[in-house]
């Protein structure tokens, strides 16, 4: 008796045993394990992009970040003068022609003309311009360029049958109204006074512009003698006030050519341009 409950015990025992083991054999089967995941090292790549200059980051990461814009520093603007070599064309070739040449200089320089000082300027087609302060001023077609004058930076010829007549280029430093009144002391009325400009404003390049005129008789400065004196003179004049200088343009001669050559003039100034 005592033996058969011996091997009950046993085989109950057995028989938990065995479900043991079953139940972990279908828990084991149940649960997968996971496999670490292989990661490359691709570092490497990523100084080579660097070094390429190649952007590897997300498209939206890309676009979402706006490059600075540049600054461009402007540059200063610089306004000096050309250095021009200007060139005399040569006079007569005969002993008859040099003196005739000299005869007619003189007496033109007796009435306060407006013949060039220095004759005239030999000059190519790209070299017809007057130039200062880094503008320019571009000749008229039927004019000519002369070789300045003293304290001019640059002279232009009218030949005209009415008369011929002169436009001078000048830097100033004195005030508008002292240019004025120099430029009244040179033309007297019919009955030897001062006579008064007429003037007017505008603005060239944003540049204010005086314009003055006068007429009356012509007293050369530079001439001598109480019978100095052209009668039915004129003057156009403009001063152009620029960032660090003024420039005076000139137009006398004889009336008549004066107001006739007016339209060219003042379409020069309105061309000015920077040179």
């Amino acid at each position: 008796m005592t033996h058969t409950l011996q091997n009950i015990g046993t085989g109950l025992l057995l028989f938990a045993a065995l479900n043991m083991l079953a139940s972990c054999a279908e828990s084991s089967s149940d649960t997968s394990v996971a496999t670490p995941a292989f990661e490359a090292d691709t570092s490497y790549l990523d100084e080579l992009n660097d070094n390429q200059g190649i952007d590897t980051r997300p498209a939206e990461q890309a676009q979402d970040e706006t490059p600075e814009p540049k600054i461009e520093i402007a540059k200063e603007k610089r306004y000096e003068d050309e250095e021009r070599h200007w060139v005399r064309e040569d006079g007569s070739k005969s002993l008859f022609g040099r003196a005739r040449d000299r005869a007619k200089g003189l007496g033109e320089q007796a009435q306060g003309s407006t013949e060039p000082e220095n004759g005239l300027a030999i000059t190519a087609f790209d070299e017809e311009y007057a130039q200062a302060a880094g503008f320019a001023w571009d000749m008229p077609e039927d004019w000519r360029m002369a070789v300045p004058g003293t304290g001019r930076f640059a002279e232009m010829y009218i030949q005209h049958r009415l008369g011929n007549a002169s436009v001078s280029f000048t830097k100033e430093t004195d005030s508008i109204s002292n240019i004025k009144r120099r430029l009244e002391s040179t033309i007297t009325s019919t009955y030897s006074s001062r006579t008064s400009a007429t003037l007017t404003k505008k603005t060239v390049m944003d540049f204010p512009v005086t314009i003055l005129d006068l007429e009356g008789t012509y007293i050369d400065p530079g001439a001598k003698g109480t019978s100095n004196g052209s009668p039915f003179y004129a003057i156009h004049a403009v001063i152009i006030e620029l960032p660090t200088t003024k420039v005076l343009i000139k137009l006398w001669g004889p009336a008549e050519t004066v107001n006739q050559s007016k339209g060219k003039f003042d379409a020069m100034i309105e061309q000015m341009y920077e040179r």
